[in-house]
């Protein structure tokens, strides 16, 4: 059997030499035939000095600058660089087990396979808290297909796609995703849209990722809200497309990471930070609903239109905005 090759993309916002550890990693793959595709939106030269150090010894690192536009368009604008049958992501803070490319590929072979997660496993200094935003799926290998309510599949740290599966669904959404407007939910609004449109998601134990980016309880509560605002964008974004399960997932979240946060905070961990993460997840999904109504939506690719592009595109054809 061939070895085919793999487009990695690395979007980095102010990592500096931090991201030295994550390049390393990957450079030290037991599968060899990959492009790393570093997408740098860093204010200052740091981040370049280190992955450029890097490039002049394996011509298979490539660094680009980017303005700062958050993840998902940068994961976008580095996917399009390459031309690789199979994308991987992954997160400036990670560390990748020498075995990650081939984890997800070995996946990614199987036509019917859109996605595949790997585990997202905290490094050695972080806390159980992290262990809120990771999760890990249980260890087990599991095959998400016919469900598309089913998103426990992953987490965005460790994740591939087919490429012909990520130009069909219009890669990520824009709008969604760290840095952008809308919250975070980027990997989650993926995964639906693939299992909607009838493809299949793995998660594998055998690709690891180690999360090396230590939050407090501020920082998991300041996560969590961004999750919640990318909760209650994507639901608005469904339902605008004639989706109206955008309101079971709404409905869902609400349940999950707000009554349930709060009356586990109450009753079984006695811990006050739990129930304000709760209770933040009772008001921001729809402070991300209300923003949602700002933006277009294409519903073709159920993908917000940044104004941006909209006010381009009608430049191009004549039309005042």
């Amino acid at each position: 059997m061939s070895t085919p090759s793999v487009d990695v993309v690395i979007s980095t916002y102010g990592r500096g030499a931090a991201i030295d550890a994550t390049i390393a990693s990957i450079r030290q793959s037991t599968y060899p035939l990959f492009t790393l595709w570093v997408l740098d939106q860093s204010e200052d030269n740091r981040t370049e000095e280190c992955v450029r150090r890097h490039a002049d010894l394996d011509p298979r690192i490539r660094y680009l600058r980017r303005p700062v536009c958050g993840i998902s368009a940068t994961r976008n604008a580095g996917a399009a660089m390459g031309s690789a049958p199979y994308i991987l992501f992954t997160n400036d803070d990670c560390v990748l087990d020498p075995d990650w490319i081939g984890g997800l590929v070995a996946e990614l072979r199987d036509e019917q396979v859109w996605l595949a997660f790997g585990a997202v496993l905290p490094g050695p200094h972080l806390t159980d808290t992290d262990e809120l935003v990771l999760g890990t799926c249980n260890g087990m290998r599991r095959v998400f297909r016919n469900n598309r309510f089913n998103l426990g599949f992953g987490h965005g740290h460790n994740m591939g796609m087919r490429r012909d599966a990520f130009e069909r669904l219009g890669g990520f959404d824009e709008l969604i995703g760290a840095g952008a407007p809308l919250g975070a939910w980027e990997e989650r609004d993926l995964g639906y849209r693939a299992l909607k449109a009838g493809g299949w998601i793995v998660f594998t134990p055998q690709a690891v990722a180690y999360h090396h980016h230590w939050q407090s309880w501020h920082g998991v509560r300041r996560s969590f809200r961004s999750y919640g605002i990318g909760a209650g964008a994507i639901a608005g974004k469904y339902v605008r497309c004639g989706d109206l399960g955008g309101l079971v997932l709404l409905g869902e979240w609400l349940l999950s990471q707000g009554l349930r946060q709060i009356v586990s905070g109450i009753i079984k961990w006695h811990c006050r930070d739990k129930v304000l993460l709760g209770l933040d997840q009772l008001y921001y999904p729809f402070v991300g609903l209300s923003k949602s109504w700002h933006y277009p939506v294409n519903r073709t690719t159920c993908c917000y239109v940044p104004l941006d592009q909209l006010s381009s595109d009608r430049s191009q054809r004549g039309v005042l905005p």
